[in-house]
């Protein structure tokens, strides 16, 4: 009778007109397993009375070479979307709700200015450049979940990751693309708004922001320069915040971190208005004898009076152990060199360097890792991995190398290039954001004629 029941209200519910699942009024719809819809769309009828249900584990999967749309309210339990080529599902005149996992294999995900809510329990799953959540005409990704001390919480998997020793309560998050009183120049095509449901705990945080973005979204903008903005209500402007000490940037991942901060508000990602004393072609960590060696190469200097060295055992916390004078140098290559002999017994150090101009002012370097006790010229590390992926790499001489990682599916999922200098290489990759799973992993340098591969889990 059950299965009836289910049948019944399928062939009730479904109509030829158009490619579409609709759920006219006071039917019931409910989903059990997998509903794949190639070039279909999803349509809850207008005037109330039909109900969607999801049993547990079940799953909408959007396929096929056309657009689509969801329309009218549904409570999603799991979403994909598998769409071929650039076509996309759209959200059409309503909000729409995912409270498990939305993950995304093909195709983009279009919000057209409306809301995607999260909640507390629901997460983006696989979000990449070719495969992700899109608004050119306005809307956002909403979660809203309780957050107590918390420590590199990304909630909603949405790319705000947030630290501070202080309970938070009830925090709402929205990641948006149109804002409406508009975004600074030179800005990243996304932004952040972080609400407290109790506003006197948005105070005295000290916390640290992360914030990603994805290449597509850049529109022109210098990575190298990116820093975080936050809008002021009392002048109706963006102001750019924090000193250049505390801001962190990872242009292979995509993100930029400031620490320091009191208070969180509307969030942007745009071009620091300070110009740039140091123009920075590569920094690496190489190895020597498990004595991490850096090198570092800049194309143009102008008033910066040192380099200092800085490393640092947990990424947050930073020492000056060394200085190099600059050369002040214009339009000319000019390569440095430093040995960290106090280093050879440590497992892991992370180092930056620091350019020190005359008037006193500091920019930074990305962070580079090193692990030299490890002694072998090739190794991934650790397996299964969590969060940060460590590759060891003996090079002959100076190369641009790319990684690529590949999931289960044999779709490619990130892609990094990085310079490696002659010698044992150190490199880190961020991967707390992968799905759990097994991916391949395949690194390509001499024009791709060289290569290495692995597999490794993400737990």
């Amino acid at each position: 009778m059950k299965k009836a029941l289910y049948l019944l209200a399928f062939l009730c519910t479904t109509t030829t007109v158009k490619s579409q699942l609709y759920v006219q009024g006071g039917a019931i719809f409910h989903v059990g397993g997998t509903v794949t819809l190639q070039d279909e769309d999803f349509i809850r009828g207008p005037g109330g009375g039909a109900v969607i249900t999801f049993e547990p584990g079940s799953n909408v999967l959007f396929t096929g070479n056309a657009d689509n749309i969801i329309s009218g309210y549904i409570g999603f339990l799991n979403l994909e979307i598998a769409k071929s080529g650039n076509h996309q599902v759209s959200l059409q005149d309503y909000n729409e709700e995912v409270t498990g996992q939305m993950v995304f294999t093909s195709g983009n995900f279009n919000l057209n200015n409306n809301t995607l809510l999260l909640g507390s329990t629901g997460t983006l799953i696989n979000e990449n450049e070719n495969s992700r959540i899109i608004g050119p005409a306005g809307g956002t990704v909403n979660v809203s979940m309780p957050l107590n001390q918390p420590s590199n919480v990304n909630p909603g998997n949405i790319g705000a990751v947030i630290t501070s020793a202080k309970d938070l309560g009830k925090v709402t998050i929205d990641r948006g693309y149109v804002y409406a009183l508009g975004l600074p120049s030179k800005s990243v095509q996304r932004y952040y708004s972080i609400n407290f449901v109790d506003p006197s705990k948005d105070a005295d945080l000290d916390a640290t922001l992360q914030l990603h973005y994805m290449e597509s979204e850049l529109n022109g903008t210098n990575e190298a320069k990116l820093a975080l903005w936050k809008y002021d209500n009392g002048t109706s402007a963006w102001k750019e915040q924090g000193t250049t000490e505390n801001i962190t940037r990872d242009v292979g991942a995509n993100w930029v971190q400031l620490s320091g901060i009191n208070s969180l508000s509307p969030w942007a990602i745009a071009e620091t208005s300070s110009p740039l004393p140091v123009k920075l072609t590569f920094f690496n960590v190489a190895c020597n004898q498990n004595t991490p060696i850096l090198q570092w190469q800049t194309a143009s200097e102008t008033n910066v009076h040192s380099f200092e060295i800085q490393r640092s055992l947990n990424s947050r916390e930073w020492a000056t152990i060394a200085s190099l004078p600059a050369t002040n140098q214009n339009n000319i290559l000019t390569n440095y060199q430093y040995t960290d002999q106090t280093a050879a017994q440590l497992d892991r150090v992370y180092y930056r360097i620091a350019s020190l101009d005359f008037d006193g002012t500091k920019s930074f370097s990305p962070v580079s890792t090193s692990a030299c006790t490890v002694n072998q010229d090739w190794k991934v590390w650790p397996n299964p991995v969590r969060e940060l992926l460590n590759i060891s790499i003996e090079m002959p001489q100076t190369n641009k190398a790319t990684i690529q990682l590949i999931d289960s599916k044999g779709s490619l999922v990130r892609k990094w290039t990085k310079y490696t200098q002659s010698g044992v290489n150190q490199i880190t990759l961020d991967v707390h954001d992968l799905p759990s799973g097994a991916y391949h992993l395949m690194i390509t340098w001499n024009g791709g004629n060289d290569r290495k591969t692995t597999h490794f889990i993400k737990r």
